[in-house]
């Protein structure tokens, strides 16, 4: 063995392994919105029984989809600074390999807009909004997060429900 072999960097994998986009994707922050939009389908005083689909997949697109999104969104463009504050996270630790953190947050964003499209026209321009307010939060140009006010009016819209 050679000191060229010796030195080099062990290749990186070329996917990511399921708990690494898991741990991107942080579960734990999906129930407050799966709840809520649960509990708020439920009492709209509609029968459940023939609203089930209804109901299930808002569900998976308020948590998993939604939220799930907006957490890779958060952690692709804060890499940079998570290297330095908490190097262990998915990104900066390398468990999410190359460029895998946007690609799953570009492939969540566009099954979110699928999901939001078949529950119908009442929720898709809300799903459109939270992700706009995903993105803009996080990504250049807009990087609300930097202002202290834009990122509260931004995060207090996406959270709020809507008067009336």
């Amino acid at each position: 063995m050679n000191f060229m072999e010796l030195t080099r960097t062990p290749p990186q994998a070329r996917l990511p392994s399921p708990g690494a986009i898991l741990a991107l994707l942080k579960p734990i922050t999906w129930f407050p919105p799966m709840w809520a939009y649960a509990c708020g389908a439920i009492s709209s005083g509609h029968g459940f029984q023939s609203r089930a689909g209804f109901v299930v997949l808002g569900v998976i697109l308020a948590g998993p989809l939604l939220c799930g999104t907006s957490q890779a969104v958060n952690d692709w463009f804060d890499r940079h600074v998570d290297a330095i504050n908490e190097p262990d996270r998915v990104i900066p630790s390398g468990r999410m390999p190359g460029r895998w953190g946007l690609y799953i947050a570009i492939i969540m964003s566009v099954l979110s807009l699928l999901a939001a499209w078949m529950l119908g026209p009442l929720i898709f321009p809300a799903a459109v909004l939270g992700l706009f307010f995903a993105w803009a939060y996080s990504a250049p140009p807009l990087r609300l997060k930097q202002n202290g006010w834009a990122a509260t009016v931004c995060a207090g819209s996406a959270t709020r429900p809507c008067p009336g």
